[in-house]
């Protein structure tokens, strides 16, 4: 297979509806639902902890591929996300006596398993349904389509949205709706899903298969014996070393996590639909250097653009504090910042942790480790924020409350850099030797357009 045989692939079109179903059944979205709908710190901060601690689900998710096809197990976490989804949209708009929130949340907790368990089949599916020559640039390219959905559909949903409750819908309703909108953008992946999985077993019998005792960063002596096992332990130095950036990273995130979307609606005077167009924003933020993020990977490997893309994504705390305490334009150059670092990083993550060959369960093996023990961290840290808004918004106010909150969280992100130095990952070039290298290539674009 050629580079040239993936400019039509089948998870193009995936990207471009699972993105537009995300935009509207967003975090933020169900935040400021949660907010409608009458919770506080904790409701807020059980919203972070769900998607996370949901990912517990990818334990079991090597032996589910070694018994179930990836594009098998995607399918059905399809119609379980569209199901919890569309629960918490109905309970949003009935508003059940005495189990409105509760509800809500079963909904979503319902979802959000859903959702794991597609992410983690779909790890392993476009490894299988691309190959090793020209998965960096797939998923690059992937990115890109899907951020150009996102940031085009959220800008007209957020517009949709502010003119439906100006025109006095009630806003538990109209959040509810744009949920339920983003359930049924959601059922058009079954379409390109069914030919990747097409895709996926005509490369199996064309590229020819790999040894098993290859080895692999997280397993240097080559393949361990298979355990069939539904709960994936560590089981090497190298991965307990990811394990420990994972928890460590993993509770930096979780602890500020959702909070944002909080403060800025209830606390700054930022609609839901300016919300909803600023995490459009973000998304069609991975437009910008998307094709840039998999070039880049492809050539140097995907651990030094870790580094850059974490610097980014650490500095995120600060925006929040710079429109919490000076101005809430601060937070179009955190979304957008955001976007960009996101977007690489999660380019930069599937081309460290997922293997371009072998069987389905061996690939994604070190992304379930650090899936698993990310989400562990970042499950319990949304609940200890939580406590610390709860005393310290009683005590002191919100300003107080939220800025220690975004301090601690900037410090946290800060403290995990030294675990991530440690992270085994394939042969690649340092952060500041490829930082170097492309401010060497904007120099000379702009001297060559300057002459």
């Amino acid at each position: 297979m050629t580079v040239e045989s993936i400019k039509r692939h089948p998870g193009y079109a995936e990207a471009i509806f699972c993105s537009g179903a995300r935009v509207l059944a967003s975090g933020p979205m169900f935040a400021g639902l949660a907010l409608a709908l009458g919770g506080g710190h904790f409701t807020i901060a059980t919203l972070a902890a769900l998607p996370f601690g949901a990912r517990l689900m990818h334990l079991g998710m090597p032996e589910m591929l070694r018994r179930y096809h990836a594009g098998r197990v995607a399918w059905v976490a399809t119609w379980l996300e569209r199901t919890g989804f569309l629960i918490a949209a109905l309970a949003g708009i009935v508003r059940p006596a005495g189990f409105t929130l509760a509800g809500f949340l079963v909904g979503f907790a319902i979802g959000v398993i859903g959702q794991q368990l597609y992410d983690g089949s779909m790890a392993s599916l476009h490894s299988e349904a691309t190959t090793a020559e020209t998965y960096g640039r797939y998923t690059a390219i992937k990115s890109r389509w899907g951020s150009v959905a996102g940031l085009a559909l959220g800008i007209l949903a957020s517009v949709v949205l502010d003119a439906t409750e100006r025109l006095g819908v009630p806003a538990h309703v109209a959040r509810s709706l744009a949920i339920a909108g983003g359930v049924a953008i959601h059922v058009l992946i079954s379409l390109p899903l069914k030919r990747m999985r097409s895709r996926a077993r005509l490369i199996a019998k064309t590229v020819p298969p790999v040894a098993p005792s290859l080895p692999t960063p997280t397993t240097p002596n080559g393949a361990l014996t298979p355990q069939r096992s539904w709960v994936v332990l560590p089981r090497t130095p190298e991965q307990w070393r990811l394990v420990r950036f994972a928890l460590a990273w993993g509770f930096a995130i979780g602890f500020s996590t959702r909070q944002g979307e909080a403060l800025a609606i209830g606390h700054l005077g930022v609609s839901v639909g300016t919300i909803m167009l600023l995490s459009a924003i973000a998304v069609g933020g991975g437009v910008v250097g998307a094709k840039s993020w998999g070039q880049l990977g492809d050539r140097f490997g995907g651990k030094g653009l870790m580094s850059i893309a974490f610097a980014g994504l650490s500095l995120d705390p600060l925006w929040w504090l710079a429109a919490l305490f000076i101005h809430p334009a601060f937070l179009f150059v955190g979304y957008v910042l955001y976007g960009i670092s996101n977007s690489g990083w999660n380019i930069t993550m599937a081309m460290t942790l997922v293997r371009t060959a072998g069987p389905g369960a061996e690939r994604i093996r070190a992304f379930v480790v650090y899936s698993v023990a990310f989400g562990l961290a970042a499950g319990i840290a949304p609940m200890l924020s939580g406590a610390l808004l709860n005393v310290m918004d009683a005590r002191y106010g919100a300003t107080a409350a939220y800025g220690a909150l975004f301090i601690i969280a900037f410090a946290l992100r800060l403290a995990a850099y030294p675990w991530l130095r440690q992270v085994p990952a394939p042969q690649a070039e340092r952060g500041s030797y490829v930082s170097a290298v492309v401010l060497r290539a904007v120099r000379w674009r702009v001297r060559r357009k300057a002459a």
